[in-house]
């Protein structure tokens, strides 16, 4: 099991219900894989880089995980079905 940081975006324009579905469904595909969730952190809406969806917010998300990175592949295909999960990435993190 290695660490990760993972960052996500949410649709902005979601209300608040929403968006919190749209997290703990993404949580639900994390413990699917047996992810540990170590520390999470809801930054809110920030403004992009560059525009999503003809957004130039996002709602970001940042969450520490224990997981094995093989499974990384497996939870992209599920997020990737959710239309309010906008982008994410992962980073491992070395201790």
């Amino acid at each position: 099991m290695a660490n990760y940081e993972l960052m996500f975006i949410v649709n902005p324009a979601l209300s608040e219900e929403e968006k919190n579905t749209s997290i703990a469904d993404f949580k639900a595909i994390l413990e699917k894989f047996s992810a540990k969730i170590k520390k999470e952190e809801v930054i809110g809406e920030q403004k992009l880089a560059y525009k999503i969806n003809k957004s130039t917010t996002g709602f970001y998300v940042l969450q520490e995980l224990e997981m094995n990175g093989e499974e990384i592949k497996n939870i992209s295909k599920e997020v990737n079905l959710n239309k309010n999960i906008w982008r994410y990435m992962f980073t491992k993190v070395e201790a």
